[in-house]
């Protein structure tokens, strides 16, 4: 096979294992109270730290306007909190609260604990090789990101 044919191989089979980890993942997120917009919002603003309406709406990709339900809805349920910024008090701080962290830790283990499972089934010899392949792909996509900035 050519490196097109083996990077066109490789990518189905990536496909094939992440619709997998999804599927195994999909009947957590269905039994979750919040809608994907909500979800996706935690999970940017427990990555940032701390951040404010309209870096969340620049990440989601809608206004400002657009956010302010979502985030209303995540502080009803306890999962953000929202508070005046210190530095500019017309600014509202936005930060995933211990419910909201607990929430995002366990979607993240669930990750990991497929992850061991599917992992385990390997010999150690494959764990070596897959460990050797992962470590040059994620080479490969660190200077892609450098070439970026």
């Amino acid at each position: 096979m050519d490196s097109k044919e083996l990077i066109k191989e490789i990518i189905d089979l990536q496909r094939t294992a992440d619709r997998m980890r999804r599927q195994y993942e999909l009947e957590v997120w269905m039994e979750l109270p919040l809608t994907i917009a909500q979800l996706k919002s935690l999970f940017f603003i427990s990555n940032c730290g701390t951040t404010n309406l309209g870096k969340l709406a620049e990440a989601l990709k809608v206004t400002s306007t657009n956010t302010t339900g979502i985030v209303d809805r995540l502080v009803k349920q306890g999962m953000i909190s929202r508070s005046e910024d210190p530095r500019d008090r017309r600014m509202l701080e936005l930060k995933a609260t211990e419910k909201g962290e607990k929430l995002i830790n366990s979607l993240r283990q669930r990750r990991r604990g497929f992850m061991f499972d599917v992992l385990s089934r390997l010999s150690e010899a494959e764990l070596e090789d897959f460990l050797r392949a992962n470590q040059t792909f994620a080479r490969a996509a660190e200077t892609i990101d450098k070439e970026k900035k």
